[in-house]
């Protein structure tokens, strides 16, 4: 709504106007005001000190989130944005706050990571069951997970997609939704902020 995002206003400095008029640039997708709203408060009510992002795209996430004092991990599969992100954080003196993996989430090495307050998944669509499914067990107590995208642009509403692959990929998020809610060992909401977002609380 448009009246809620004069009101919602974020301050960015010139790194983050930067890191946003390149996404939109180049057609990479970043969290959405109104969604990183929602993620800002989360974290600052229940305290969060650590953070697991799978999906680490250009940092842009990573660095909003490290700004409010949080560590953070993050998993990037690709190459050249993994590395175009390790040139954002280091321009954002947050080097200390932010470590990149480059790999598949799916194959990395648990070893490698922490417990986490907070896991932000905001990759692969089609893998996100996989994804909360491994990393959950990485989640403290009272810890939640925060999944990006499960409106998918409108398209989860739209049943007329004429795109056969779009309507496979519609529908894997739609069942994603529908088992997240099911979940026993969570508490779950998804809401209407940003492209969609769930809040799932662990027991």
């Amino acid at each position: 709504m448009e009246y809620l995002d004069n009101i919602n206003k974020l301050e960015f400095n010139s790194l983050d106007n930067e890191l946003r008029d390149y996404a939109k640039m180049h057609d990479v997708p970043i969290i959405q005001d109104m969604g990183l709203h929602f993620l800002r408060q989360v974290i600052m009510l229940k305290d969060v000190k650590t953070i697991l992002e799978i999906g680490t795209a250009i940092g842009y996430s990573a660095i909003q989130m490290a700004k409010l004092g949080c560590y953070v991990d993050t998993i990037e599969i690709n190459e050249n944005s993994y590395n175009i992100a390790i040139e954002n954080i280091k321009k954002a003196n947050l080097s200390d706050k932010i470590s990149v993996y480059l790999g598949n989430a799916l194959e990395i090495d648990l070893n490698k990571l922490k417990k986490y307050d907070l896991i932000f998944i905001d990759a692969a669509k089609a893998q996100y069951m996989n994804f909360f499914n491994r990393f959950k067990e990485l989640l403290n107590d009272k810890g939640v997970i925060v999944t990006d995208n499960l409106l998918f642009h409108g398209l989860v509403l739209n049943d007329n997609i004429e795109s056969r692959n779009l309507r496979q990929l519609v529908n894997k998020i739609r069942k994603y939704n529908t088992w997240l809610i099911s979940q026993t060992d969570f508490d779950t909401s998804i809401y209407d902020i940003g492209d969609g977002m769930a809040l799932s609380i662990k027991k």
